[in-house]
């Protein structure tokens, strides 16, 4: 089959992202759920800032019993000194005063019998030298590393940069895209007479992107040229996508809006099955346009291809490597590449029946893509997660 490489296609959406790296926002810790940090963060303190008690009880200094000392206020600093042969009550992640053998647990302490305001072990316990002491910087030391640019922010990662002492973090932005549904021929709602097609994009590719880590406006255009050239020449977004009119046949209109916008075409074709007719290519202000097929599968596999791998660089994420696994099942064939829609069974992928490029039907119940190169017999694949 003709075109370039899927490994290659997929290489070169990589580069349009290194040529355009997203902006850099500074960001509130509440805002910053699900964003990709920008840079390093570092911890700005010792955690935890003091030695502080693991567990609720009684800060000990030397062998007991000990007589009660008082208590530990919590949130202070720590306390004065505690004297040996004394105990001082404590909780959960209150400073250990200088002085602290360790800690007697609630349950492992008791008063001494016949000796008031003494107290002493349970049989059997006794107390070691640091025993439930957090001790300062146990976690972390301040500067070193906490969470590393590309992350993904998580509540946990949240949580910890709060506890490094950070307000706010730097975030990759989120992308803009510009979906364009084309065709004179499809409908934005209601039943399709014969002739015409549901738009199956404008509901769905949206929040694709949505899940992708992207925001995406819809507009659809019919087949006519001016609006293209006019869309591609005042359009700024980070990355323009379009479904449909990618085959160069006399009605399909994408590359001729690209080239009398004053753009080019990077490819046009990419060596796969479903998505052969996709293509690459930049408005003269250097927007990157992705030209998806009509046919809704080989849409969705021409997306979930390239849009990943551009998104990853753009936003400086560590590119990850596809799964690999050996599949039963998939149809033997010459396309360079074949997506092909499957389900889990037993901890086993399936493919489904329904893999033609027009279908959606194998999509809909989907595990993931299993991406299989030509030549091979009982076929090596790697997995294509998809992002719901």
């Amino acid at each position: 089959m003709s075109g370039l490489a899927w490994d290659a296609a997929r290489r070169v959406f990589r580069q349009a992202g290194a040529e355009s790296p997203l902006v850099v926002e500074t960001i509130a810790l509440r805002q910053a759920d699900g964003r990709r940090l920008a840079t390093d963060v570092h911890a700005l303190v010792d955690l935890p800032t003091t030695d502080v008690s693991a567990m609720d009880g009684w800060a000990v200094a030397g062998p007991g019993p000990w007589r009660i000392d008082g208590a530990v206020v919590m949130g202070e600093a720590p306390a004065h000194l505690l004297p040996v042969g004394t105990a001082r009550a404590i909780t959960t992640g209150a400073a250990v005063p200088p002085g602290t053998l360790g800690i007697l647990r609630s349950e492992h302490g008791a008063p001494v019998s016949g000796l008031p305001g003494l107290l002493g072990a349970v049989p059997k316990r006794t107390v070691d030298e640091g025993r439930d002491i957090r001790r300062r910087g146990e976690e972390l030391r301040r500067g070193e590393p906490v969470i590393r640019a590309g992350a993904r922010l998580t509540p946990p990662r949240l949580a910890l940069a709060a506890a490094a002492g950070h307000d706010t973090l730097d975030v990759r932005g989120i992308p803009c895209v510009e979906l364009v549904v084309t065709g004179d021929e499809v409908v934005p709602d209601g039943l399709p007479m014969p002739g015409t097609v549901r738009d199956a994009f404008g509901p769905s590719l949206p929040a694709v992107l949505t899940r992708l880590g992207a925001t995406a406006s819809t507009r659809r255009i019919l087949d006519r040229l001016d609006p293209f050239v006019e869309l591609f020449a005042t359009g700024r977004p980070e990355l323009f996508i379009t479904t449909g009119g990618t085959a160069g046949g006399r009605g399909d209109l994408l590359r001729r809006a690209i080239v009398a916008e004053g753009g080019s075409v990077e490819f046009a074709g990419v060596a796969m099955r479903p998505g052969h007719p996709v293509l690459l290519a930049r408005t003269s202000a250097g927007v990157p346009v992705l030209g998806l097929p009509g046919n809704p599968l080989a849409a969705f596999a021409c997306l979930l291809s390239f849009v990943p791998p551009w998104l990853e660089v753009a936003s400086q994420r560590p590119v990850g490597r596809l799964d690999e696994m050996v599949v039963d099942g998939l149809p033997d064939h010459d396309h360079g590449h074949m997506l092909t829609p499957f389900e889990w069974t037993d901890g086993v992928p399936v493919p489904t029946q329904w893999r033609g490029a027009a279908m959606l039907r194998g999509l809909a119940d989907a595990d993931g893509l299993l991406v299989s190169a030509a030549g091979e017999g009982r076929r090596a694949a790697r997995l294509l997660r998809l992002p719901w």
